[in-house]
């Protein structure tokens, strides 16, 4: 009798799976990696958004230590524009900002991104980015300036090197600063303060200076200090007046990062 109940169990009683169907392994999977994707994803904003607090903190150190030269200097930084070449007079920040290097002509930014603008006639092409290696070595010529500086993350600053990667010759040292994804700082200085004989030549901002060509590319200054732009996590700074070229380079301007908000904006 036992026996025979046995059988019948063996024969129509539940029996246990072997595994997973062919489907529910399909779904499995499919749940596994969109789950992996929505956490790349919001690591990914995460990581950004650190980044672009770190690179705020950064500029608000930069606006205190250019505060705290001027401060000492008894006036307002200046910087030559293209349209004044031509005109006689010192500037802080010159238009081709010459270090007596050889070879370094051309380094540009870290990561090769290029020119802050590339768009037809409205075009530069006298390596933007040595402007703020420039407006450092100014910085360090102050105490209170420098002691603003030191706070900035070490992780901003690297060394400018030659075009082909070697080190300056006879031991030079210049500094630059990055943005967290390794692109050169671009900074924008206002143009000097505005004449009636501008009249119908020279565009005047709301802060009384004159629009510079870098200020029509990358940000007008508000209250005639000076504009740090970051070309964000695309690593390329675009032009905000492409009337000459192509509206991509406008597009690359979206994930720009300023110092503050440019008075176009």
């Amino acid at each position: 009798m036992n026996q025979t109940k046995t059988q019948n169990l063996h024969r129509g009683g539940p029996r246990r799976r072997g595994g997973f169907s062919l489907i529910e392994l399909v779904v499995v999977v499919g749940v596994i990696i969109t789950l992996i994707s929505l956490v790349l994803a919001v690591s990914t904003l995460l990581i950004q958004a650190n980044e672009a607090r770190q690179l705020e903190a950064a500029f608000a150190n930069l606006n205190t230590a250019v505060q705290e030269y001027e401060q000492v200097i008894g006036r307002p930084l200046t910087y030559q524009d293209r349209s004044e070449q031509g005109v006689r007079g010192a500037y802080d920040i010159p238009y081709v900002v010459d270090f007596g290097i050889n070879g370094l002509e051309g380094y540009y930014s870290v990561n090769g991104a290029g020119e802050a603008c590339n768009c037809g006639s409205n075009s530069d092409s006298h390596g933007w980015e040595k402007s703020i290696v420039r407006l450092f070595q100014l910085l360090s010529r102050t105490e209170s300036a420098e002691e603003v500086i030191a706070k900035l993350d070490p992780s901003l600053f690297i060394p400018v090197r030659l075009a082909n990667g070697l080190p300056l010759p006879n031991n030079q040292d210049l500094t630059t600063l990055v943005d967290p994804w390794g692109a050169a700082i671009a900074v924008v200085m206002p143009g000097r303060n505005w004449r009636d004989s501008d009249l119908g030549s020279l565009e005047i901002d709301s802060d009384g200076t004159i629009r510079t060509s870098m200020e029509t590319k990358l940000g007008v200054c508000r209250n005639g200090q000076p504009l740090f732009v970051s070309s964000g996590p695309d690593g390329d700074i675009g032009c905000l007046d492409c009337s000459g070229g192509s509206s991509v380079r406008f597009e690359r301007t979206i994930d720009n990062i300023y110092s503050y908000s440019p008075e176009n904006q």
